[in-house]
């Protein structure tokens, strides 16, 4: 179960709810996690923490967490855009103690290889699924995802900032660039003024209009190519250890 640190305060109630639901593992994320690690713990669920910086990893191994993933830009959705995923996971091994797992840009087994063999016991991937037949994401959408390029991604705030939400401004997202976030990316100050962007987009999105509509994916959307079932993406991955076994 994934939670954003920061709307924590307001909705309590979702940590109690996950807590309920007794997950393997509860990401607490995008936000000063401290005030909740120790009630997951104590409930014998193993937590973790997305981090964009050293900073970060530092401070969600100090709040308790288990593990920490170290998310780079290349990611898709929220999180920071400041450090490619490489670049940050040789640097947060180097300052905690903790399992580091690697997030951002990993959509296949030479990624998961390169991860590995860096330190990393893992990786945490979000976008390689979402083609996937059990997916949530809708045939339209799927279909852009496998026509995208690998330069096919845009980080920043349009989408947040049309909807009226919350999200702290360091917390960008990463989506298939289209037309509405051409129009707005450098208007931000405007679009947060227009009262109809937000209706726009919900219309958008109920008629999979995606020249307008979101589609959060990260940079290694470029290697989805046809619909799979969760099954054949991870015996894929599963080839990372014959990667590894050349060196």
């Amino acid at each position: 179960v994934g939670l954003m640190a920061w709307a924590l305060a307001d909705r309590p109630e979702q940590l109690d709810a996950a807590i309920a639901a007794r997950p393997a593992l509860i990401s607490i994320s995008f936000g000063p996690p401290e005030s909740y690690v120790g009630r997951v713990r104590q409930a014998g669920i193993r937590v973790t923490a997305q981090v964009g910086t050293v900073e970060e990893a530092r401070r969600a191994e100090a709040a308790g967490v288990d593990l920490v993933v170290a998310r780079g830009a290349e990611g898709g959705g929220h999180g920071r855009g400041e450090v490619a995923t490489l670049a940050l996971l040789q640097s947060v091994l180097d300052a905690v103690a903790v399992p580091v797992v690697a997030a951002g840009g990993i959509a296949g087994p030479r990624g998961l290889a390169a991860v590995l063999a860096a330190g990393a016991v893992g990786a945490w991937v979000g976008t390689a699924l979402l083609g996937c037949t059990e997916a949530g994401t809708s045939a339209t959408a799927r279909r852009r995802l496998f026509d995208a390029a690998e330069t096919a991604t845009a980080y920043g705030r349009v989408f947040d900032v049309a909807q009226g939400l919350r999200w702290p401004a360091e917390y960008g997202g990463r989506a298939l660039r289209n037309a509405f976030f051409d129009a707005w990316h450098d208007r931000l100050d405007e679009l947060a003024e227009n009262a109809d962007a937000a209706e726009q987009l919900r219309q958008a999105r109920a008629a999979e209009d995606y020249d307008t509509a979101v589609i959060y994916a990260g940079e290694g959307v470029g290697l989805l190519r046809s619909e799979r079932s969760v099954a054949e993406v991870l015996a894929e991955f599963g080839r990372a250890e014959d990667l590894l076994r050349r060196f």
